[in-house]
């Protein structure tokens, strides 16, 4: 029941975020994106900007069976960088660097929450007449809790910007 709770208090603070994000970036000539990420971890993409180079970023995940049911989370702060390209009329190419937090539940006949810490670092090519981009990111998470341990994460992803 507890990590039900701390599931539910980190989607909705996660959501007040991005909603946050999204008032924001009407004035910053920003805007909110929605998409998929494949590989891992494979869900929905959200991304906000919230100034000229800097977003906050999100991708959820859930997987519900019988037998092992899954919830993951992150949330990252990036800084992007863009490449000099000219002669590039379709799109432009930026780098981006960043650090933020994960959060995974896993329910395979017992209980694990897992803590972790992330350290985004990725390519992402913006289309200029589309309100569209794509994007390859990997990123090292120390989990903190339940117990110390380091990995990798990455993923290929699509946006589609609303505003």
């Amino acid at each position: 029941m507890k990590s039900k709770l701390t599931a539910a208090f980190v989607i909705l603070s996660l959501s007040l975020m991005l909603s946050t994000v999204q008032a924001q970036d009407n004035s910053t000539n920003g805007s909110f994106g929605i998409g998929a990420q494949v590989t891992n971890p494979a869900g929905i993409a959200l991304k906000g900007w919230i100034s000229d180079n800097a977003a906050i970023a999100s991708v959820i995940s859930f997987n519900l069976s019988e037998n092992a049911s899954t919830f993951y989370i992150h949330g990252d702060y990036l800084m992007h960088k863009r490449y000099n390209t000219p002669g590039w009329d379709v799109g432009f190419l930026s780098y981006y660097y960043g650090v933020g937090g994960r959060y995974l539940w896993r329910d395979a006949g017992f209980d694990n929450n897992f803590f972790g810490i992330r350290l985004p670092g990725g390519l992402n090519f913006t289309f200029t007449d589309v309100p569209f981009d794509f994007y390859v990111e990997m990123a090292p998470v120390v989990d903190v809790s339940p117990d110390f341990n380091f990995g990798f994460t990455g993923g290929l992803g699509f946006r589609y910007f609303l505003n």
